[in-house]
């Protein structure tokens, strides 16, 4: 999926308040489709591959929170981001969007170039997302995050930078000493159960052949 090609659904009953911000984003992104009817807006998304769904917090016949829980429970088959946006940011406010399961909850107003921004970035979590449904393993460095099958687990951080050093090159096994010099900078923590630890939780994640160890070598990540 290309970024500029992404299909972004705007559903608001004054869509007239943010026509400027829209037009800042048609040079980047050419599908964009608006909706001042919450029944037609959601008829399109349940039809479409659509990649992102923005809301206005306050639609007039039925509310962005309430639409939010329906589209998490019953997900379109392309299964977008849900954002929520107004300038009423207090904590009671936010709650309520987090609690229906909305992605983000954000002010854009009069602000075009930040609203850019946060789609682009939405997207490439999506690319990043779409690209490990097709793998067994991928790791994604900028979250932390692990996907397995598609499915993300988060580790803890020293176990997520043991695992991302043995991805780098599959083929190699990374010694204790290695681990730990590349890790913790000291290479005593070899001496140490502290890296077998790390490397048995990993594998109570992921499964016994996730990571392949050899007597006298050390370890290597076991994926293609």
């Amino acid at each position: 999926m290309e970024v500029g090609k992404a299909l972004i659904v705007f559903i608001d009953n004054t869509i007239f308040q943010i026509f400027e911000s829209l037009d800042g984003l048609s040079s980047t992104f050419k599908n964009i489709q608006t909706f001042t009817s919450e029944k037609e807006g959601l008829e399109f998304i349940y039809k479409n591959s659509v990649d992102v769904l923005f809301l206005n917090l306050d639609l007039l016949h039925n509310d962005a929170v309430s639409l939010t829980k329906e589209v998490k429970l019953n997900p379109p088959a392309s299964k977008p981001f849900v954002i929520i946006y107004s300038d009423k940011q207090d904590d009671y406010v936010q709650e309520m969007v987090f609690n229906a399961g909305a992605d983000s909850f954000i002010d854009f107003h009069n602000k075009p170039a930040i609203l850019q921004l946060f789609i682009k970035n939405l997207l490439r979590r999506r690319i990043n997302q779409k690209k490990a449904a097709k793998k067994t393993i991928v790791i994604d460095t900028e979250q932390h995050l692990v996907f397995k099958n598609g499915e993300p687990f988060q580790l803890p951080k020293k176990e997520f930078k043991v695992f991302e050093l043995l991805s780098t090159n599959t083929t190699k096994f990374f010694s204790k000493e290695e681990i730990a010099l590349l890790i913790w900078k000291d290479e005593e923590i070899a001496k140490k159960r502290i890296i077998d630890v790390h490397i048995y939780n990993i594998r109570r994640q992921f499964g016994k052949r996730i990571i392949q160890s050899q007597k006298g070598k050390g370890y290597r990540l076991n994926i293609k």
